[in-house]
């Protein structure tokens, strides 16, 4: 008797303390052929333990190359109806894209599912976190496909060349020079 309550206490602990399980945040980036991706996202909260009132990408530069306000504020970020987005500050990364939703009406409950958050950037895809929470304080993380890499300016890129250039010259013209001492 006692090695089944400790058994069925043992449950109980396993239960109340496991790690939440999070709705799947599934990005896409959609090259535009003009140095731009298109980044969608959708939340598939079939498998989740809780309702997601917002969720935020937490990106690894510090400032975005879109506006993070949603279209209705001025901003270039696309939201479905009753959600918003705006900036937001990052967990561990160096920028935040965050996505609220304005009733609860509008959360993603568990069992459904809801896309149609998308922005456009000339960072490269990669792999992100995500971080999801709950209207009563829950939270989850995950990974998912974002923006995640800036893309050299040709400039940019041009003058690291030509600085290479005037290494390699500067070595070899030292070394000639100690060859002929």
């Amino acid at each position: 008797m006692g090695s089944l309550r400790l058994a069925g206490g043992l449950v109980l602990a396993l239960v109340l303390f496991a790690s939440p399980v999070p709705a799947s945040i599934i990005g896409s980036a959609l090259d535009n052929g003009d140095g731009t991706f298109t980044y969608s996202f959708t939340v598939a909260n079939s498998s989740g333990d809780f309702d997601v009132s917002a969720w935020s990408l937490d990106l690894p530069f510090a400032a975005p190359d879109w506006d993070p306000f949603d279209t209705g504020f001025g901003g270039d970020v696309t939201v479905p109806d009753n959600w918003v987005a705006q900036p937001g500050t990052p967990v561990t990364g160096l920028f935040a894209q965050d996505f609220i939703s304005l009733d609860p009406s509008s959360d993603v409950l568990v069992g459904t599912t809801l896309g149609g958050f998308s922005f456009k950037s000339s960072y490269r895809p990669g792999t992100v976190s995500y971080y999801e929470f709950s209207a009563l304080g829950e939270s989850a993380t995950g990974s998912t496909t974002g923006p995640a890499q800036a893309v050299p300016e040709p400039r940019a890129a041009l003058v690291f060349a030509l600085g290479l250039v005037w290494v390699a010259f500067s070595l070899n013209r030292r070394a000639r020079g100690l060859a002929a001492a």
